[in-house]
C-alpha cells in the first residue's frame, strides 16, 4: 500500500537519524544544554541571583558534564543499531528500508509466533537477498523471557487494535512486557502501528473503543488539535464539555481521536504507569508500607471525594473509575490488557 510504504520510509529514517546523527539532541537533556544555560544567564540575567548561578558553571564543571554525557550516551552508527520487528509473511518489506539507511542484516531480529506464517517468512527470506536475517518463531514478549538483548529500535506493526478484545491478539500487553524487561536501549525508539476495525467488521468493538478513548482523553488537561498553531488545545474541563457530549464527539470522529488516544496512552505508559507499577511491586517498598491495611476505605474516599472534582490532576485514576462505571463486564471488554492487574 502506497500510504503504508511512505509512512514506513519516513518513520524508520527518523528513528535511525534520531539514534545516530541526531543522537546528542534526542536525549532529554542535550549535550550543549549546560553551556547554553551559562551563556544565557551571562548575557541576559533575569535576576541578580542568575549571575551567581552562571559564575558556578565554570569551564571545568561544564567540561566534566560533557564528558560524563559522552560516557552515558556514547555515539552510534546505523550499522551498530539492533532492531526488532514483527515479521509477518514478508519480512523483507521492512528490512529493505532498514538496510537502505545503514542497518546490518545481522543486527535485525524478526518475530513471528504463528507457525504457518513463520514457515512462509523463512522461505521468503531465504529466497531473497536477505539470508542473514534472524527470524524467531516466537512472540517478542516470550523471547524477552530468556534473552538479555536490548534493542535500539523496536518496530511493532500490529494487525490489531490497541488494546484488542481478542485474547490471541496481544498489543498493549506486548508493549508492557517490553517496558517491564527494559528491552529498549536508552536512548531508543519504539515504533507502533495499530489497526481500528470498521463498523462492519466489529460494531461492538468500536463502541467499546469509543468509551475507552472518551474515558481516557476526557480528564486530560490538554488535547491534540490539528487546527491550533501549537497543535494543542485545552481539555474538556476548560471548555465546560459534558462527558456524554464528549463521548458523542469521539464516536463521530473515532478514527482521529483513536490516534490521539494511542499517542497519549504510550506516553503515559512509558513515563508513569510502567515505572509506578515497578515501584509498587518493589519488595523494599512493601517492607516499608502495608498496602493491604485499608484498601477499601482508601479507594472509596479517593474516587468519591477527589476524582470527580480534580480529574485533570488525576486523569488516569479518573479513567479507571469511569471504565468501571461505563463498562459492565470488564473482562469481556479488553481482556489481558486494561484490567490485567488489580
Amino acid at each position: 500500500e502506497e500510504i503504508k510504504n511512505k509512512a514506513r520510509e519516513i518513520v524508520i529514517k527518523e528513528a535511525i537519524d534520531a539514534l545516530t546523527i541526531n543522537r546528542n539532541t534526542s536525549t532529554l537533556t542535550r549535550k550543549s544544554y549546560i553551556r547554553e544555560i551559562k551563556n544565557f544567564y551571562k548575557l541576559e540575567p533575569l535576576h541578580e541571583f542568575d549571575k551567581v548561578i552562571a559564575s558556578c558553571l565554570d569551564d571545568e564543571v561544564i567540561n566534566r558534564w560533557e564528558k560524563f554525557y559522552d560516557t552515558i550516551v556514547q555515539t552510534k552508527n546505523a550499522d551498530s543499531l539492533k532492531v526488532a520487528y514483527l515479521s509477518g509473511p514478508n519480512p523483507e518489506n521492512d528490512l529493505e528500508v532498514l538496510l537502505k539507511y545503514g542497518v546490518l542484516q545481522e543486527n535485525v531480529w524478526a518475530f513471528e509466533s504463528e507457525n504457518k506464517t513463520y514457515d512462509k517468512a523463512v522461505i521468503s527470506a531465504l529466497n531473497s537477498k536477505f539470508p542473514f536475517l534472524k527470524i524467531i518463531n516466537s512472540g517478542i514478549d516470550k523471547f524477552l523471557d530468556y534473552s538479555p538483548i536490548k534493542f535500539d529500535i523496536i518496530y511493532l506493526d500490529f494487525c490489531a487494535p490497541l488494546p484488542s478484545r481478542n485474547k490471541r491478539q496481544k498489543t498493549l500487553s506486548v508493549i508492557t512486557k517490553i517496558l517491564e524487561e527494559h528491552a529498549l536501549n536508552s536512548p531508543g525508539v519504539l515504533i507502533t502501528n495499530v489497526s481500528l476495525p470498521t463498523e462492519k467488521q466489529d460494531l461492538k468493538g468500536r463502541d467499546l473503543m469509543s468509551k475507552l478513548v472518551s474515558s481516557y482523553l476526557y480528564p486530560k488537561a490538554f488535547l491534540e488539535d490539528e487546527t491550533s498553531p501549537s497543535l494543542l488545545d485545552d481539555g474538556c474541563y476548560a471548555h465546560c464539555m459534558d462527558y456524554k457530549e464528549f463521548v458523542n464527539k469521539v464516536r463521530d470522529n473515532l478514527d482521529i481521536e483513536y490516534g490521539n488516544f494511542i499517542t497519549r496512552l504510550l506516553i503515559d505508559h512509558i513515563s508513569i504507569i510502567s515505572p509506578y507499577e515497578r515501584l509498587m511491586n518493589s519488595e523494599v517498598l512493601k517492607s516499608i508500607f502495608d498496602f493491604d491495611k485499608y484498601p477499601n476505605k482508601i479507594q472509596t474516599e479517593y474516587f468519591e471525594e477527589y476524582i470527580p472534582y480534580e480529574m485533570e490532576s488525576f486523569p488516569i485514576h479518573w479513567t479507571l473509575a469511569a471504565l468501571s462505571k461505563f463498562i459492565n463486564n470488564k473482562n469481556q471488554a479488553f481482556p489481558q490488557d486494561i484490567y490485567s492487574d488489580s
